[in-house]
């Protein structure tokens, strides 16, 4: 077989790639012709979003044809791999003329071993499963189920080889009339339709969650691989003709190349619209974009200029959509709205008298409804009887037109709904396994509401609420008995469940009001059903048997039992003394921009809720002012005649349900999930603004007067003054509470400096610290520094509460004002809060910096030091 030059295989193969990642990225736009139009609704831009895919995918496919080629080369050239594949192709072509039936024997192994070993290892996962669930000893399960996957290979192996050879003999008869069985390519060919066709069947069994995976990319892929075999001969022909040309005409056409397709995909995806479109709806577009992004990366810092990258200053690394915002310093470091001010100014209260016309000793019954969409109710307009006690509720009370969720999921809308706190402004307990839990500093509406003379119950049924999540806290009765009647579904995650709880959830709250009918009572009841998997209840006539048919079934169901809640309040004469909100704490998508279910978007259909609030003594309305989930504490704190909290980040919505004109004002919300995946949206009466933070930043406008569904993204056509209050609220997300204060004027008086040194930049000049405290107390730890010289982003406080034994507890914080923000020569000062371990004894409080891994070198003249921790305070526990 001749050797042919390293250029040839490399051309051929950046040639091949070219052609196939060209084939399937049209392949690909095309098949997102339809949704892309939520971005690029013109059939120009259409075009234009199918030519940069295109585009994208020919220079990802060149890139990945020359590294592909490379290691063929090496394998080939640089091992005896390639000695033994020259063999064996030689020997399989003269056995394919002269011994057709035995070019047979690898298509035979491949079609007895594949489905075997899937088989196998099949077996092995459902019978290992049970097995590493109910394992205490992680070491055993492991190297329990390594020995169960090197017992069922070796299986595998005797049984393809002993089924191998009734199909060889098979196969061997027809090998000579028909040439594709015998050819060298047979076993690959075998290889990958087996894969394929378990992954279709695999697909079709397992559809609800199939379709919630990222399968679109490997899809791609696959493609792309199909396309280049056929694009491999045509490749080679070119490189060949351009082999000939004289060596400068053949570098300039290289270079030519090269440089037309970079303008190429300058020039396409020059359009934010567009670089939207295929991140969105194409399976490689954004991680394609990302890589692309790189090369036009100037200041290295991440982002860029060009296809989306969204830098606004390309020659300076610190300053990018994903750099901390400083504010006061007169530099736009996010590329959001401007500097930002240490001093933003805040959305009023709102605080206001309730009117006379209100109970006095009124009730409070909140409900919360787990994944329920406005839209999906009939007081929201639909046409579904799916909500009738809902509705009835709704005609004697107010509806908010505009109600949204902050966040689309349980873990962040249920801690916003009861501390009135932002979904990622909540005081959260990390130490809690899994989703976080709430720290005892989080005030809780229970907790407003019990010193006003309520007596206080919480009735739920989902695991979340465990109690070890302190989401009881304030709550005289707290049940959460009816998680049991919701089990996990095999194989998925929290986003699916089975089971049903509304009818119990609504027996235990009417025996909680029969319980406390003669006193004045505060009660939350959850209510679990609509939330996936949707399934059908003999006492609803089912609506269809397709997913949103089977949910709206589910929201019926609901209603029917919470109708039964509040026909109780009106048997017993409390229903003209309660006050009832009811609200969702998420929605759910049925493939809107692609989406299923909820937890990662921002859109509508996961965000927008019902927010009915009915206050006896008032008339009903149907109120166009925006509001959000942490509006509902300070509205009830307000209406039974507290005072406003500093954690507060709502407003009251009194005098809105009083009948006062309505006003247009910005529901802010965040969203954060694994893999560096920030969004922040902000709703008005007319727009939705969504910002892409990370990791592909980008923009989009919604008019949702006009556009319920959000089919249409406006970019920055539109709603500037909805984007505009947005960028103003984003740079308030900004700044840390108390980052203001916590810069003093001056050097402050310490009668004993500790002056620990913390690297090169932070001295440590004091820490103020109770000398004795109780077991389990919560205790105050006050910080001051000295800023010595300049420190980079990522930077912490590790503080470790550490006692004897292996008692410990984790202070670990990044400061109120954030290192990266000083400046040589201030001085800090902030207060951090820790609970002590409930066991006696004396606690040494450990101090240092560090970034991941790394820690700060430490050194301290009048404290021990080890390990780059200082010792900066003692505690009795006692």
């Amino acid at each position: 077989m001749e050797r042919r030059p390293l250029r040839d295989v490399l051309g051929t193969g950046a040639l091949t790639g070219l052609v196939a990642g060209l084939a399937a990225g049209a392949i690909d736009a095309i098949w997102s012709w339809a949704p892309a139009a939520q971005f690029v609704g013109r059939f120009a831009a259409r075009l234009r979003f199918v030519a940069y895919t295109a585009l994208s995918h020919a220079a990802a496919g060149a890139l990945v044809g020359v590294a592909v080629a490379a290691i063929a080369v090496v394998l080939a050239r640089g091992t005896r791999l390639g000695d033994l594949l020259t063999f064996a192709f030689r020997d399989h072509a003269a056995r394919r003329t002269q011994a057709p039936r035995d070019t047979v024997v690898g298509l035979s192994l491949v079609v007895a071993g594949v489905p075997v070993t899937a088989a196998a290892l099949y077996a092995v996962f459902r019978a290992m499963t049970p097995v590493v669930v109910a394992s205490h000893a992680t070491d055993l399960a492991v190297l329990a189920v390594i020995a169960a996957v090197l017992g069922a290979l070796a299986a595998a192996v005797v049984v393809a080889f002993l089924l191998a050879r009734p199909i060889e003999a098979a196969l061997a008869r027809i090998a000579p009339s028909w040439r594709p069985v015998s050819s060298v390519w047979a076993p690959f060919v075998a290889l990958a339709a087996l894969v394929a066709a378990g992954l279709a069947a695999w697909a079709y069994r397992d559809w609800d969650t199939a379709k919630l995976l990222p399968l679109r990319g490997p899809a791609v892929v696959a493609v792309g691989a199909a396309l280049a075999v056929p694009a491999a001969r045509p490749a080679g022909a070119v490189q060949a003709r351009l082999a000939r040309l004289a060596p400068w005409r053949r570098r300039g056409a290289w270079l030519g190349g090269l440089i037309a397709l970079a303008l190429a995909v300058l020039a396409t995806g020059g359009s934010a619209q567009v670089i939207k479109a295929a991140s969105t709806y194409t399976g490689l577009g954004g991680p394609i974009a990302r890589t692309l992004r790189r090369a036009f990366d100037r200041d290295h810092d991440g982002y860029s200029r060009y296809l989306g990258g969204g830098d606004c200053d390309d020659a300076d690394p610190t300053i990018h959509p994903g750099a901390p915002e400083i504010p006061d310093d007169g530099i736009d470091q996010n590329c959001v709205g401007g500097d930002a001010t240490s001093r933003p100014q805040r959305e009023d209260i709102a605080w206001q008298p309730v009117p006379a016309t209100v109970p006095k000793d009124f009730n409070i019954l909140l409900v919360t409804i787990d994944t329920t969409r406005a839209d999906h109710l009939g007081t929201y307009g639909y046409a579904r009887p799916t909500s009738p006690n809902l509705d009835k509720l709704a005609a004697d009370g107010t509806v908010f037109e505009h109600g949204w969720a902050h966040a689309p999921s349980t873990r962040y809308s249920m801690p916003a709904i009861l501390t009135g706190r932002l979904p990622l402004d909540v005081y959260y307990d990390y130490s809690v396994q899994g989703w976080p839990g709430l720290l005892p500093r989080a005030t809780t509406l229970a907790e407003l509401l019990a010193p006003l003379g309520f007596h206080t119950g919480a009735i739920t049924n989902f695991w979340y609420f465990d109690r070890s999540r302190h989401m009881d806290q304030g709550f005289a009765e707290y049940d959460n008995e009816d998680a049991r009647l919701h089990g996990a579904v095999a194989g998925a995650g929290p986003e699916r469940s089975h089971g049903s709880s509304s009818k119990q959830q609504s027996d235990k709250a009417i025996a909680f009001v029969d319980r406390h009918a003669a006193e004045r009572w505060f009660l939350w009841v959850h209510y679990y059903d609509p939330h996936a998997d949707y399934e059908p209840h003999a006492e609803i006539k089912p609506f269809g048997t397709s997913d949103m048919d089977r949910y709206d079934g589910e929201i019926e169901f609901t209603d029917l039992h919470i109708g039964r809640l509040l026909d109780e309040l009106r048997a017993k004469g409390l229903y003209d003394k309660t006050v009832v909100v009811v609200t969702g704490d998420h929605g759910e998508g049925f493939g809107e921009h692609g989406v299923f279910m909820h937890g990662y978007n921002l859109y509508a259909a996961q965000t927008k809720v019902p927010l009915i609030v009915r206050v006896p003594g008032l008339p009903p309305r149907r109120s166009q002012t925006p509001a959000g989930h942490v509006d509902i504490m300070p509205t009830l704190v307000d209406l039974a005649g507290g005072a406003p909290n500093a954690d507060m980040m709502g407003r009251s919505l009194v005098d809105i349900l009083a009948g006062a004109p309505d006003r247009d004002r910005l529901v802010y919300q965040q969203l954060s999930y694994e893999g560096n995946h920030e969004m922040r949206g902000g709703a008005t009466q007319q727009c939705h603004i969504i910002y892409n933070v990370t990791p592909d930043t980008s923009w989009e406008a919604y008019r949702v007067d006009r556009d319920p569904a959000e089919t249409e993204d406006l970019g920055d056509d539109e709603c500037a003054d909805a984007r505009e209050q947005f960028a103003h609220r984003y740079d308030i997300d900004a700044v840390p509470a108390g980052a203001a204060e916590a810069l003093l004027p001056a050097r402050p008086a310490i009668a004993a400096p500790l002056d620990a040194e913390l690297g090169d930049a932070v001295r440590l000049l004091a820490v103020d610290a109770p000398a004795t405290a109780k077991p389990g107390e919560t205790i105050a730890l006050q910080w001051t520094f000295e800023a010595r010289g300049r420190v980079d982003a990522g930077w912490k406080l590790f503080v470790h509460v550490e006692g004897t034994g292996a008692t410990f507890v984790n202070g670990d914080h990044a400061p109120a004002r954030p290192f990266e923000w000083w400046k040589p020569g201030q001085f800090i000062r902030y207060t951090t809060s820790v609970t002590l371990p409930r066991v006696p004894g004396t606690y040494t409080v450990w101090a240092g910096m560090f970034r991941g891994a790394q820690r700060a070198h430490a050194s301290a003249p009048h404290a021990r030091v080890d390990k780059d921790a200082v010792a900066v305070a003692t505690i009795e526990v006692r």
